[in-house]
């Protein structure tokens, strides 16, 4: 492996949205309520400001990550937000690089679980170029990332594409794999709509530990022993819903993905910042 296997060799234009656009609701983890403004910026980079603290903005980048817990936080070390992940997977499948994510509370409104409604609203919004130019990952070498059963890799295609395989044992789910390629229309409808899911043995530690106090049946999929909470939008939403994470949670490295082929196994949070964070070094960022 060597330090040319990534290059940023090629550069798309810059893009915002045309005006701001509100959404409304409670946090998945925290249960708290918040009014998110999604807001048109110049800024070169997006940003979260929680507007209920008199703190600075937090940047959307690897550096602010201050934990994986069952979600993707960010914090500046004077303000937290939570589970960021699904609407930065939106801003990356949508090609938005720069914008400002104002709230007033510490997590964005879980919605029905999915990133369909951050996906309607940056659509409804309409985007506005900006010129400019903004990385496009592109690969030369593949890169391989193992950690105990969980594998990445990246390599050269023809076009961004993510295969996700998630395996459990558990007889409803104990393996999905789902094959996408990256474009706006696609994500819309074939990864935005799958919600976010946990297993009935989990929630109690999860409670125990402060996450799931605004997880109801109407914004996460409860895999029980026999049945789902509720009927699946897609066959294989859980792994769809894994592809959805991975996207948000590579938009920290602040470059969109070239014509590569992400490909994961047993994946989450905290490996994808992991890989990330390896791909960048690669690039010597």
């Amino acid at each position: 492996m060597t330090a040319k296997a990534w290059q940023l060799n090629n550069f798309m234009e810059r893009k915002t949205l045309q005006k701001e656009v509100i959404l409304k609701g409670i946090g998945l983890h925290t249960g708290a309520p918040c009014t998110m403004v999604f807001r048109p910026s110049e800024q070169g980079h997006i940003s979260f400001v929680r507007t209920d603290l008199n703190a600075a903005p937090i940047r959307a980048e690897l550096g602010a990550v201050s934990s994986t817990m069952r979600g993707t936080n960010l914090s500046n070390g004077t303000a937290l937000v939570h589970t960021a992940e699904h609407v930065l997977s939106t801003a990356n499948a949508f090609g938005i690089t720069d914008l400002v994510i104002a709230m007033d509370g510490p997590e964005p409104p879980v919605m029905d679980g999915s990133a369909l409604e951050y996906a309607k609203a940056m659509l409804n919004a309409g985007f506005k170029p900006l010129g400019g130019s903004y990385p496009v990952l592109t690969l030369k070498n593949k890169i391989e990332y193992k950690d105990g059963n969980v594998s990445y890799a990246a390599e050269p295609s023809d076009k961004p594409k993510i295969t996700f395989v998630f395996v459990r044992d558990h007889a409803l789910v104990s393996r999905q794999e789902y094959t996408f390629e990256l474009t706006p229309d696609n994500f819309l409808h074939l990864i935005a709509p799958a919600r976010t899911f946990g297993f009935e043995e989990e929630i109690a530690f999860l409670r125990a530990n402060g996450l799931a106090k605004g997880g109801t049946a109407d914004n996460c999929v409860i895999i029980r022993k026999d049945k789902f909470s509720t009927a699946l939008r897609f066959a294989d939403e859980m792994a769809r819903h894994k592809i959805l994470d991975l996207l948000g949670d590579f938009k920290l490295m602040n470059a969109a993905l070239g014509p590569v082929h992400i490909s994961c196994t047993g994946g989450g949070h905290k490996n994808n910042v992991e890989f990330a964070k390896m791909l960048l070094k690669e690039l010597g960022k």
